[in-house]
């Protein structure tokens, strides 16, 4: 009884990581307003540089993501690996379990 409230337990643990895991996150980089009038200098020249602060922000949110993303690839990578490795090892596949069954 008790292995099967473990079992109950991690299942709930991963299943709720997952859930979190999963979530979206903000990247809360603002984009700037065009200033309605273009030949007032110092405002088109603020407006210029909010320009290269929301790409910079922008810019940082996307590497930040492709890096996640690899490092999230990399390791779906190593577990697959590990379980070919112990289905080769272990399970003396294909010659134990051969597909499609035989009858």
């Amino acid at each position: 009884m008790k292995f099967v409230q473990a079992c109950v337990l991690v299942l709930g643990l991963l299943l709720a990581g997952a859930g979190w895991a999963h979530q979206p996150m903000e990247h809360r980089c603002v984009a700037p307003e065009r200033p309605a009038d273009e030949q007032d200098d110092e405002l088109w020249q603020t407006f210029l540089e909010e320009i290269n602060q929301f790409r910079e922000c922008v810019n940082s949110k996307m590497m930040w993501h492709q890096t996640a993303a690899s490092a999230h690839n990399n390791h779906a990578r190593e577990v697959v690996e590990s379980w070919n490795a112990f289905v080769r090892t272990s399970l003396n596949a294909p010659e134990d379990f051969p597909w499609p069954p035989e009858d």
